[in-house]
């Protein structure tokens, strides 16, 4: 077989030609404005499809590039930002069971409500959206937030207690039940 060193237009337009028309024409039979034209808006294709080639190439190295420098600043930025968010959410947490252990009703209230701000604040910055905390779960992943469920169960809960006020009736193993809820989310997380 013969290496085809060269690009036959008259041939493609020909072909174009027959088919538009149905005609079984020869090459001297058709226009020469349907040869020329033909001509032209072929080499217009190849030189877009290169151009357009030569973008999608800089654009996909461009955005390699872009994720790998980002990404090395995302977390050299990120770092010293989470040591100190650790030790905030520990003393909170220390606070919230030193309110759920306390005998009166109103600690246990305050350490569910507690609680429920410390979960917000952790689904914020795990980056769920939503304008609340029943939102930013509802956007969690399941595969990703294994103690989902327990955190819309602590979460129904603190509705119960600030909706409910002074009406609803806690018991201690419901708050240690919940608050235990609450930690095990916050364990998974890393957050406590």
């Amino acid at each position: 077989m013969q290496n085809v060193d060269f690009l036959n237009l008259e041939y493609i337009i020909l072909r174009v030609y027959e088919l538009v028309t149905g005609l079984n024409v020869d090459v001297e039979e058709v226009p020469y404005e349907f040869m020329y034209w033909g001509g032209q808006i072929i080499l217009l294709g190849f030189t877009l499809s290169v151009i357009f080639l030569a973008f999608v190439v800089y654009t996909r190295i461009r955005i390699v590039f872009v994720e790998h420098e980002g990404f090395g600043q995302e977390a050299s930025l990120l770092t010293p930002l989470e040591e100190p968010e650790l030790e905030k959410g520990n003393s909170r947490w220390e606070t919230i069971v030193m309110l759920a252990a306390s005998p009166q009703e109103s600690d246990w209230r305050r350490a569910i409500i507690e609680a429920d701000v410390m979960l917000g604040d952790l689904l914020t910055s795990q980056g769920y959206r939503g304008a609340t905390i029943g939102d930013q779960l509802k956007d969690a992943n399941p595969l990703q937030f294994t103690t989902l469920d327990l955190a819309w169960k602590a979460h129904k809960m603190r509705n119960d207690v600030a909706h409910g006020g002074e009406g609803l009736q806690l018991t201690e193993r419901d708050v240690r039940a919940t608050i235990d809820q609450y930690g095990r989310v916050f364990e998974e997380f890393n957050y406590i």
